[in-house]
């Protein structure tokens, strides 16, 4: 009617007047936000009630008026999504709570008319089903954060006093309210089903309401940045899905969702949160250097694509890092137009790189009579404006239309041991040194960035300046060397000045990618998991980690991961690591294939990819392969009279003898210290001086400092003149043929109680 189309500010109340039956009308107005609506008492017909009560709006206050909208609003969105399901919960609310006036409540009266009843007898009841149709609304956005928890299988979440407790201190902790808010601060527990029909599966909303001034929900839809008193929902609500093992966190602050999903998870399961990524999407662009039919390509259920384009372009020029935009007026095909004015020189085919692309669709939904429009922007280090469109359904939409095209990819990270290739993989990038690698680095190593990409292995990240290649030394050593990357018009190089070769790039070769180590180390834990006890609930932050130990016999043997053994300095470093702990025999297991160390401190180093069973379809990492190897150097220790040195180079050699437990060596000066001393007690010298321990090598002047990064030398070597700083060493067995060492001088007054001894043995 014309007059609805005049009241700007209450387009949204006329709507509920119009849908709503007289009686719940004039229930709505006992609500403080519709008591300024001139409910009449004569007898009129439902029409003319309805028409006499619009008619008076334009003469109401604005501000209450804008007020009475808003929450018109919130009763009209609730009758539009998934209705029935939010009535059911509230039934089953109510009949737990045992209000007073259920008997009121008509389950079988129209959607308006039982929404209004909830919103005026039972508003707390009211706000719950609205928290749950505004989460849904987030599902997807950039504010709508998910994490997993460890252990990726389906947990049982049970709500207690005692859970709401520890919850409602981690929550007021992670949002640093006061004192006051603190009081004022409510969490509340529901549960409701969600999904398809067929199969719903129940998840646990843990809404909280508290008086400090954030935004609420609805605000963070629309963009408002004013408070809204009447609507208590507000941010940091929460969402536990049993059947994915994820927890969602509404938050416009990434820093506090993962910090309230990570109290959250250990509060209701005692786990932390994984590392897995979620959600995770990759875009690819290089397609668009060449024509596209958008509109033929693109498609989205229950949508009609009535125009898409290629709005704007941006493109490297040539392979240079100078860039081109093309930005379109109005919908028309850009190749063509790149064609027309560049000709054979046209920037879009003959560019490195697609840098960003703007794509506009006109869409009609099914029901709807005008059609919407849709502008996505994608930029190729995987920045994307889909996440932060406001209306759930032109989202939903948005990214149908980009997986129809291949622009978007969902990431489905990989099961864990599923394939023994995948497991090699991740092997390999564990053992790099670096957090991110380029695509020139991952085609050296044999490895596809896109396989990876897509099952969650690797993130992807902008173009880089530098490329890394392996080298080989002559001494077997493995080195990496980054190369600055050269460029002009027509290609892109890089240059080793060591060896003089040219490596000639392509746009795979810059790629950079972010490896999620974190995550492939859980992945790796997991394969573990039933063969170690005493296993940690959160990983070390720093090598080597500690995964558990294992049981052979009645000794529990620890268990740590180590990789990068192939660089020497980083091994230095875990070997004084090790050192450090001083746990006694234990295994270090490494990503490094071919290790030339036996042995870090006094654990025994062993290859992850040595303890495969072959025999297993998939990924089974056998440790009882373990025990072997453990009791090979644990027997030959201790049923050995005779000590000997077994080398596996001039820096790496166990030495064997009479004692508990074997004595790795792992440095050239160490090895060739203790070769002497058995050299010479083997050969019957025994004693050796200290000039013909050290050697020639420089860097120590007497045994200590030679040992002084294992102080366990001392059970293995001991001076052999029973001097205290002695001049001659042997090794320490059996027992010293010196003389006992001579008591020291006593005092005046000891010297008065040995007189009679002193005596006797003078006559």
């Amino acid at each position: 009617m014309p007059r609805k189309k005049s009241l700007k500010n209450g387009k949204h109340l006329v709507d509920l007047l119009e849908s709503a039956m007289v009686p719940a009308i004039r229930l709505l107005a006992t609500i403080d936000k519709f008591a300024f609506l001139p409910i009449s008492t004569a007898a009129l017909t439902d029409a003319d009630i309805r028409a006499q009560l619009i008619a008076a709006l334009p003469e109401s206050d604005p501000i209450a008026l804008a007020v009475a909208d808003q929450e018109a609003m919130r009763v009209l969105d609730l009758a539009r999504f998934r209705t029935e399901h939010l009535l059911a919960r509230a039934r089953d609310a109510l009949e737990f709570e045992g209000h007073p006036e259920l008997d009121t409540f008509d389950p079988g009266a129209d959607v308006i008319t039982r929404l209004i009843w909830l919103r005026a007898k039972a508003s707390r009841v009211f706000d719950q089903v609205e928290t749950a149709y505004l989460t849904h609304h987030f599902h997807g956005h950039a504010k709508f954060h998910s994490f997993g928890v460890k252990g990726g299988q389906a947990q049982a979440f049970v709500w207690s006093d005692d859970v709401e407790s520890r919850l409602h201190a981690a929550v007021t902790q992670e949002l640093a309210l006061s004192d006051e808010d603190k009081a004022g601060c409510e969490i509340i527990h529901f549960e409701m089903a969600d999904g398809d029909e067929e199969q719903p599966k129940l998840l646990h909303y843990l809404v909280v309401y508290h008086p400090g001034k954030m935004r609420t929900q609805r605000q963070m839809l629309q963009g408002r940045r004013d408070l809204l008193a009447f609507i208590p929902a507000l941010e940091a609500t929460l969402i536990y899905d049993p059947s994915a093992n994820k927890v969602h966190v509404l938050s416009d602050r990434p820093r506090v969702a993962k910090a309230l999903a990570d109290r959250f998870s250990q509060i209701g399961f005692e786990k932390p949160l994984s590392k897995e990524p979620m959600d995770a999407v990759a875009y690819e662009l290089s397609m668009f250097r060449t024509l596209i039919d958008l509109r033929q390509m693109a498609k989205a259920p229950g949508v009609r694509i009535e125009d898409a384009w290629v709005a704007s372009l941006t493109v490297s020029l040539g392979h240079t890092r100078h860039s081109l935009t093309f930005d379109l007026d109005h919908s028309d095909n850009i190749w063509s137009l790149s064609d027309g004015h560049f000709g054979p020189y046209n920037p879009i085919t003959r560019c490195r790189a697609i840098e960003e692309v703007k794509l506009s669709f006109s869409v009609r939904f099914d029901g709807d009579e005008a059609p919407r429009a849709i502008d996505i922007t994608i930029g190729q280090s995987g920045a994307s404006n889909l996440l932060t469109l406001r209306d759930p359904k032109l989202r939903r939409c948005a990214e149908a239309l980009l997986q129809s095209l291949g622009v978007m990819k969902r990431i489905e990270p990989a099961p864990v041991g599923a394939d023994l290739a995948l497991f090699q993989a991740e092997l390999q990038l564990l053992d790099l040194m670096s957090n991110e690698v380029d695509g020139h680095c991952l085609a050296e190593l044999n490895l596809s960035a896109e396989q990876l990409l897509e099952r969650g292995l690797l993130s992807q990240k902008d173009f880089g300046a530098h490329i890394t290649v392996q080298v080989d030394e002559e001494d077997g050593q493995r080195v990496y060397r980054r190369l600055e990357v050269q460029f002009d018009s027509r290609r892109t190089w890089a240059v080793d000045e060591v060896s003089g070769d040219i490596y000639e790039l392509g746009e795979g070769d810059l790629r950079r990618y972010g490896i999620n180590k974190a995550y492939l180390r859980e992945r790796l834990s997991s394969l573990l998991a039933g063969q170690l006890v005493d296993v940690p609930l959160t990983a070390d932050e720093a090598e080597p980690f500690y995964l558990g130990d294992y049981a052979l016999g009645d000794e529990r043997v620890p268990i740590h991961l180590v990789t990068g053994l192939w660089h020497a300095r980083h091994a230095e470093k875990m070997e004084l690591e090790i050192r450090k702990q001083n746990l006694g025999i234990g295994v270090v297991l490494t990503t490094t294939q071919a290790v030339a160390r036996r042995f870090l401190g006094s654990s025994l180093v062993v290859a992850l990819d040595a303890l495969v069973d072959p025999a297993h379809t998939g990924v089974r990492l056998e440790l009882s392969r373990l025990s072997g190897e453990l009791r090979k150097w644990r027997g030959p220790a201790a049923t050995a009279n005779t000590p000997r040195l077994i080398k596996d180079s001039t820096s790496s050699a166990v030495l064997i003898g009479p004692w508990e437990q074997p004595w790795p060596l792992t440095s050239v000066e160490t090895v060739a210290a203790v070769e002497v001393l058995v050299d010479a007690w083997n050969g019957g010298k025994r004693k050796c001086t200290k000039d013909e321990v050290l050697g020639e090598f420089a860097g120590a002047r007497t045994l200590q400092e030679r040992f002084r990064h294992d102080p366990r030398w001392t059970v293995y070597i001991r001076g052999a003149d029973g001097n205290e700083r002695p001049r001659l060493w042997e090794l320490n067995i059996g027992q010293p043929d010196y003389p006992a060492k001579k008591p020291r001088k006593k005092g005046a007054d000891d010297c008065a109680d040995d007189l009679p001894e002193v005596v006797s043995d003078l006559a």
